[in-house]
């Protein structure tokens, strides 16, 4: 049967007109039933409004945006809306019927649901858990399990997910154990991803270019449907068609520390901006064979054939296409190219040679390796960084001059400090390289000769352009410049002997990281924003689908009881997903909230949608404190809304956070000069005051000569003040300013154990109200260091130990 007759089959029960523009679906789609669909559409729209969200993704596929956007026309149809939603898939479950009168079977009830959640996903062992059970409080609760195994059968009641399968792999070649591939179809699993509600603001479905201006002549890439390749693959699909990139990513990880040696090689899949989850634990058995390089070629053939078994499903769905529901319940044709495939250097290389082999990727459509191989952020950059360059500036500094440089830096909260030096540094993971990174430009400057120092700041220079989330082509062309910068300054690190092997200087460039950076431009133009495939996810992923599973085995054979973990995992999430949309109502929670506005801690202010909480839970991730929201709500607050005084504000593009106790209470002026080893701050207080009397907008001079008169002394209205010892700043995102970042610690304190002379870090500070950061760099700011961090307090009454307030007034006299 040919292509074209199966993709016919696949689309005729679900055939409709579809206009040149407007894809949504003709009055002749088939309706769905509304006994068994009404119900529960209502119940998820009325969760989450998500049906617009998508709905608007369909509509309009000409120029948006002011011309800035030119999507593909056609893309991205649904073909009716009688999907099975992620609620259809719930009610189909073999348990269906005993959860019409109970929600939460097969527990009874909704605490003893939460117990059992909890229990699970807890550290416990079963024995512990059998302990905690008997315990005469928890026996008072009755609940329906009574031991830990019962638990556990329990939760293998629930409606699962994706399911995996054993398959034991044949070998001419003696192993010490039988070899065996534990996976589940990627095709399923990507649905089940595809499907999830959770993550219904994180689908896109049609390719688009972006553009700077309205003209089109500056094209932006970020995401992998605003590449080339995504437009491309578009149009070789038919019309309507929907394309799910499918982003895999393998390397082999540690499962135990320090002891056993243990080691897993998991297969991970995911889409462009979800989360990954496990679809494969590749085996890695020991071979028999005598030889040691016979023995790693047998292992890496055996990866590419368990890739051959485990993507053939994928491989089928880039051919002739599924049709799959998205989470409001439209159905579209879906295909799954290749976007990418996320690994380091060696497992690249192993890659590279399956494919030249004729395996794993053969009759994968549209899987090109110069496309879905691209340059990686954390292994090819960073790690390039800490093996050559490094290695460079240590041969021509001097390992004794560069660690006494690093070792005299002032710390910094947030970052690493290398009291040490860093030539010895063991266990270096990516966190460090970047760490080191910020200062190694500085530090080498003025030791190292011009020529060198040029060459390495340009490699920097084209790590930092590539970590943008959304280049243009001029920020390419400054990548490519970059690149010609360092080729033309690079014979110095030859000359200077910098380029050193183990005994003897290296006279080439056979580097195969340097190499991929030259790829940088092309790459990004291909598949969007290389930072979006950086292996720092997947890595984060070998926590939650390995290492984690793995400290809930019994150390012995982890492959298989990792899976029934994660198994186990993936049941309880998708009920606790389901129960809190089904139990979901916002009437109730809109009169829980009724009236609690004025009790409202804004310190610890959270979101009470339960689907934003719930997404936070299960992707664990740390959510960054908003303090630009904070110091917003204060500002709308009324005084008596406001239990405290603010400690939150706004100065320009930063936000400002005080804790609300000081360091110091009531301290006086005089006290503070002399702990802080400030002479003149009586001066400088009362010449701040003069000058911020005469207008509030005006930006304070700094390093300015203050008016110190004889005959004027320096007069200020208080004598004690509160004093902080930190302060946080908070910035938004250089690349994009609705992104805030984590805020920053800076401190200003006086002397004490480990600092004799007091800590004052550098602020960077706006002396001139025409320049705003970043946009102005440098211009208009000055460093400065940060001396003391004061509030004033107004004088006491000495009968009544409170402050004493006066009606401020004008410059004229007259009373404000």
């Amino acid at each position: 049967m040919s292509k074209d007759n199966v993709l016919q089959r696949i689309i005729e029960p679900y055939k409709v007109q579809l206009p040149r523009r407007d894809v949504s679906p003709s009055p002749s789609a088939p309706e769905p039933d509304p006994d068994t669909r009404v119900e529960d559409q209502q119940q998820f729209n009325d969760f989450s409004n998500i049906g617009d969200d998508f709905g608007s993704l369909d509509d309009d596929f000409g120029v948006a945006r002011e011309s800035l956007e030119e999507k593909y026309e056609g893309a991205g149809a649904y073909y009716s809306e009688d999907g099975l939603t992620f609620l259809d898939v719930f009610d189909a479950d073999e348990f269906a019927e005993y959860r019409k009168d109970n929600l939460f079977y097969p527990f009874a009830s909704k605490e003893e649901w939460e117990v059992a959640d909890y229990l699970l996903c807890s550290s416990l062992s079963m024995a512990a858990i059998d302990e905690f059970l008997k315990l005469r409080m928890i026996q008072n609760l009755q609940l329906s399990f009574s031991n830990a195994r019962e638990l556990r059968s329990r939760a293998e009641m629930l409606p699962s997910g994706p399911s995996w399968k054993c398959q034991t792999i044949p070998s001419i070649y003696s192993t010490k154990l039988p070899i065996r591939l534990f996976w589940r179809d990627p095709v399923e699993c990507l649905e089940s991803l595809f499907s999830n509600p959770l993550f219904h603001d994180k689908l896109d479905f049609v390719p688009r270019r972006v553009y700077k201006t309205a003209a089109r002549l500056l094209r932006v890439y970020s995401e992998w449907l605003t590449g080339n390749s995504a437009w491309d693959m578009q149009s070789q699909y038919p019309i309507g068609a929907t394309i799910l990139g499918a982003v895999l990513s393998s390397d082999k990880t540690n499962i135990t520390t320090m002891t056993g040696a243990r080691i897993a090689h998991p297969l991970l899949l995911g889409l462009a901006n979800i989360p990954f989850m496990l679809t494969a634990l590749l085996p890695i058995p020991k071979y028999l064979h005598p030889n040691q390089r016979m023995r790693g070629m047998l292992e890496d053939r055996l990866v590419h054939e368990c890739l051959s078994i485990v993507l053939k499903p994928l491989m089928i769905a880039a051919e002739i296409g599924i049709m799959m529901s998205d989470p409001v319940g439209n159905v579209r044709h879906c295909f799954m190219p290749l976007a990418a495939y996320i690994v380091d250097t060696p497992e690249a290389a192993m890659l590279a040679l399956g494919i030249i082999s004729g395996t794993p990727f053969k009759g994968y459509s549209h899987a090109d390796p110069s496309i879905f191989l691209t340059p990686e952020p954390l292994h090819h950059w960073h790690k390039e960084f800490y093996d050559h360059d490094l290695q460079w500036c240590l041969k021509v500094v001097g390992a004794q001059e560069l660690d006494f440089r690093f070792s005299i830096l002032q710390p910094i909260t947030g970052y690493r400090h290398f009291a040490g030096g860093i030539s010895k540094l063991k266990q270096v993971t990516g966190r460090v390289h970047r760490n080191i990174q910020r200062y190694i430009v500085g530090l080498i400057s003025g030791v190292a000769p011009r020529r060198f120092v040029i060459a390495i700041r340009a490699l920097m220079d084209v790590r930092y352009l590539a970590q943008c989330p959304a280049p243009d082509d001029d920020l390419l062309s400054s990548i490519d410049q970059s690149l010609l910068t360092f080729h033309e300054n690079k014979n110095v690190i030859m000359t200077l002997g910098a380029r050193m092997g183990a005994k003897k200087p290296i006279d080439n460039w056979f580097i195969p990281k340097l190499e991929l950076l030259q790829s940088i431009t092309s790459s990004t133009r291909k598949g969007g924003a290389l930072i979006q495939w950086s292996a720092d996810a997947t890595e984060h992923a070998h926590v939650s689908e390995i290492k984690d599973p793995a400290r809930h085995t019994n150390n012995n054979d982890y492959d298989p009881q990792i899976c029934r973990y994660l198994d186990r995992q993936e049941k309880l999430r998708r009920f606790a997903i389901t129960t809190t949309l089904r139990s979901y109502n916002p009437v109730d929670v809109a009169e829980e909230n009724e009236g609690e506005e004025d009790n409202i801690d804004h310190d610890e202010w959270e979101p009470s949608d339960p689907r934003t909480a719930l997404l936070e839970e299960m992707n664990q991730t740390c959510i960054t404190t908003n303090y630009f929201s904070k110091a917003t709500q204060f500002d709308t607050l009324s005084h008596r809304q406001l239990t405290y005084p603010p400690r939150t504000f706004i100065g320009g593009t930063t936000a400002i956070h005080l804790n609300y106790d000081p360091s110091r209470n009531r301290v006086k002026v005089g006290d503070v000069s002399v702990d802080y080893n400030i002479p003149d701050l009586h001066f400088a207080l009362s010449d701040f005051l003069q000058r911020d009397t005469r207008g509030r907008d005006i930006v304070h001079e700094v390093a300015s000569r203050r008016r110190l008169l004889i005959d004027c002394p320096p007069i200020i209205p208080f004598d004690r003040v509160q004093v902080w010892h930190s302060v946080c700043l908070q910035q938004t995102s250089f690349h994009d300013s609705s992104i805030v970042l984590p805020a920053q610690t800076v401190h200003a304190s006086p002397s004490g154990p480990g600092w004799p002379k007091g800590r004052r870090d550098f602020v960077l500070v706006n002396i001139d109200g025409a320049a705003e950061w970043p946009k102005s760099g440098l211009t208009g700011h000055a460093i400065c260091e940060l001396c003391v961090i004061c509030l004033s307090i107004g004088p006491i009454d000495p009968a009544t130990e409170m402050h004493t307030l006066k009606r401020a007034k004008h410059a004229d006299g007259s009373s404000v």
